[in-house]
């Protein structure tokens, strides 16, 4: 018992670290700002340099402490992961899966289906709750990631936010609460905290169903690589291609329908994740299904 109370903390701590990061690296960025704006200053007057801090603040370079956050998240979370999750993980792809044409189609069925299902979920929130819509296009906006998209933020997007996320919550919160809890608590915990820790009600409803779904292909897989090439794929497409995914449910009807699509496409996806999985036996699978 006093084995795994030493774990408890790290189903939390990755979470309040990540914060604290976050935090820090606001304050780094926006003193550099500030020290640049001051070195750099040509006005005359306060509302000049007001002015100017605003437009500094509001620049592709001040983005860059969403960079600063994520490699300090890596670098730290890996090596946490490492230190004290020392699990002897796989890392190649024919190593954890027994039928990797399967596991490769199960990632792309997931990747879509998730996507579909975020999609609809979050229609159907903003359609009941109009404010949570509000709020979450002005953290968009306000973050880079609306239609004004830059470089630096694809990056983010795309590569170094979900690398850093999956070893907060697959790699170091998942890894701790299996040690105390039934595998699948623990992924009800790891996908509450991730919903979370987007920290607004849309994407936090559609981040905790994605974890599930991500938490059970690190159950499957025990793998933090399959996870982080899940969610890059998935984050991709919603960043870049979102806009040319067919979408329908015009009615109600429609809605339901295309709806209880996604929902099927993502569930086979699982079927093909389970098949190819290493760690599942063939009696387990036949079972479940």
């Amino acid at each position: 018992m006093n084995d795994k109370r030493k774990y408890i903390p790290w189903i939390f701590i990755p979470c309040i670290l990540a914060f604290v990061l976050q935090v820090g690296a606001s304050l780094f960025v926006i003193q550099a700002i500030v020290t640049y704006v001051l070195a750099t200053f040509n006005g005359s007057t306060y509302e000049d340099l007001v002015n100017a801090l605003v437009d500094a603040m509001l620049s592709d370079g001040a983005n860059v402490l969403y960079i600063i956050y994520a490699v300090a998240g890596i670098i730290i979370f890996t090596f946490v992961q490492k230190k004290i999750f020392s699990d002897d993980k796989q890392t190649k792809l024919s190593e954890v899966s027994k039928n990797v044409p399967a596991t490769i189609a199960g990632v792309l069925l997931f990747c879509l289906g998730m996507q579909y299902v975020s999609n609809y979920l979050t229609a159907a929130l903003a359609s009941a709750f109009p404010s949570w819509l509000e709020e979450y296009e002005e953290l968009m906006e306000t973050a880079g990631l609306d239609d004004s998209l830059t470089l630096i933020m694809g990056i983010y997007a795309v590569i170094l936010a979900p690398i850093c996320e999956e070893l907060i919550f697959r790699g170091v919160t998942f890894s701790a609460a299996k040690k105390v809890m039934p595998y699948y608590l623990a992924i009800i915990v790891q996908a509450i905290l991730f919903g979370a820790f987007h920290m607004n009600a849309i994407q936090g409803c559609y981040a905790f169903v994605l974890g599930l779904g991500m938490g059970y292909v690190m159950h499957l897989y025990n793998n933090i690589f399959v996870t982080i090439i899940i969610h890059m794929i998935f984050n991709l497409i919603g960043t870049y291609g979102s806009d040319f995914l067919p979408y329908g449910g015009d009615t109600v009807i429609g809605f339901f329908l295309w709806m209880l699509g996604s929902l099927v496409v993502t569930y086979v996806s699982i079927i093909l994740l389970r098949k190819g999985a290493s760690s599942v036996k063939e009696k387990e699978f036949t079972a479940d299904i």
